[in-house]
């Protein structure tokens, strides 16, 4: 069934255990009875059933299960890829929208990379005809209501697949969201299958990382509203951020460096002009102190990406303070946060969606933060290029970005033209390229 053909009601809410009982399928049955080839399957993303992913693989390989499709992103944990050596994608192949290190190691194999925008996850989802969503959830409250956990990509591939089924984990947080809840009897199948979660942790941020975050944390004032991505320098700009007060909190990632900010008070979620009184976040994964912080607290509401990551909603957050980061930046000013050249590395995420909707934000201010050198095996390399490597993704457009910050300095960017940008962008490189970047500047008739 579909979760929508379901009307939960009081009967339904008082009398789930029976029919719960009854759904609960071994890990056997689940390929027995539902993935038996030829099903297009949605996995979630982050905190997604190991076993059952690996038994999939395992099938797909050893015993001929073939015509099998996912859709997942970003998969934690131990997924056993080297299961995928000798597939063909006419067997099995692995869509993904976000690529974590398990995904990377797959690429050129059975995993591709489906370009889209985080808001547009859901819709994207659903033009896919998915037979099934098996997804983690914890164990039915007393009510009977499973939950789906901090994922807020997930309830666009529950809520377009044909069938359900609950792999239930009883270590996974249950968190206040608008579509996180699924009760007994929109739910196909369960099997209950105990997982850890993966535990992600916090690095020691460099001192180039710490100078951006100064320099950033400047530009905050009390009573902003902030939004941290992924990585060293917005973990670290979170560390800094510790001098402010009445902070507030709407974000792609709640990750444990705003656990510690909400704990000590500086967010509070007074001043939010947009859901007041709560953080809003997308997804979280991190530490167990994450974990259990976010576990039954209606303080942190997670909401699915079709509205943490929209433009317009995003811009309905009054001084909104947005950060991201980048692998390059050309002296025009694109950014491409995504691919290292041609070579996939993760995906555009939601940080053109806050690009976009920071920039609408009343009092708004958006910001690229990256230290300036990448330390290649080749030597380093400036991440303020001339021109993006060939074949880069171009993750957030020129015409939307204000603020490129490095531990040199912060260029503004908005309504500058190319030279007069050119020239701020180099004067925040490293001096080591700063020349070299001028006198590909002028070769390209950006500076005169």
């Amino acid at each position: 069934m579909a979760w929508s053909e379901v009307l939960v009601g009081a009967e339904a809410e008082a009398n789930w255990r029976g029919e719960y009982a009854a759904k609960q399928i071994s890990l056997d049955q689940l390929f027995e009875q539902h993935v038996t080839g030829g099903q297009r399957i949605y996995f979630g993303g982050l905190h997604v059933p190991n076993t059952v992913v690996n038994e999939l693989l395992r099938r797909v390989r050893e015993e001929g299960l073939s015509g099998i499709d996912i859709w997942a992103n970003w998969m934690n944990g131990s997924i056993d890829l080297n299961l995928m050596d000798v597939l063909s994608p006419d067997v099995f192949r692995y869509h993904t929208y976000f690529a974590g290190p398990n995904e990377r190691a797959g690429f050129g194999r059975c995993v591709s990379h489906v370009p889209v925008h985080f808001s547009d996850v859901w819709s994207m989802l659903a033009a896919q005809n998915l037979d099934y969503a098996i997804v983690q959830m914890t164990p039915p409250n007393e009510k009977g209501y499973c939950n789906i956990g901090p994922v807020g990509f997930v309830p666009g591939g529950v809520r377009s697949a044909k069938r359900i089924i609950a792999c239930v984990n009883p270590n996974l947080p249950r968190v206040f969201g608008d579509t996180h809840d699924y009760h007994v009897s929109q739910i196909d199948a369960f099997v209950l299958q105990p997982e850890a979660l993966d535990v992600v942790p916090v690095v020691a941020p460099t001192s180039e990382e710490l100078k951006v975050a100064e320099l950033v944390t400047e530009r905050v004032n009390d009573g902003d509203t902030v939004q941290l991505g992924i990585g060293g320098i917005s973990d670290a700009i979170g560390e800094s951020l510790k001098s402010k007060r009445h902070l507030g909190c709407h974000t792609e990632m709640y990750s444990d460096v705003l656990v510690g900010l909400q704990q000590a008070g500086v967010i509070d979620n007074s001043r939010k002009s947009f859901m007041p009184g709560v953080s809003v976040g997308g997804y979280s994964t991190g530490s167990q102190r994450l974990y259990d912080y976010i576990n039954e607290n209606p303080e942190v509401q997670f909401r699915s990406y079709n509205m943490v990551c929209n433009p317009n909603v995003i811009a309905k957050n009054d001084n909104l303070v947005s950060i991201n980061t980048a692998v390059s930046i050309d002296l025009t000013g694109q950014v491409c946060a995504e691919s290292i050249g041609s070579r996939q590395y993760s995906a555009s995420g939601g940080q053109f969606d806050f690009v976009r909707g920071v920039k609408h934000s009343e009092g708004g201010r958006g910001f690229i933060a990256v230290t300036s050198v990448a330390h290649t095996k080749k030597g380093p390399v400036s991440k303020i290029a001339p021109i993006l490597a060939p074949g880069s993704a171009v993750t957030s457009l020129r015409n939307d970005l204000q603020y490129v910050a490095t531990e040199y300095g912060i260029a503004d960017l908005r309504w500058a033209d190319l030279e007069t940008r050119a020239k701020r962008l180099i004067s925040i490189a490293h001096p080591d390229f700063r020349a070299e970047l001028t006198h590909e500047a002028k070769k390209m008739g950006l500076v005169i």
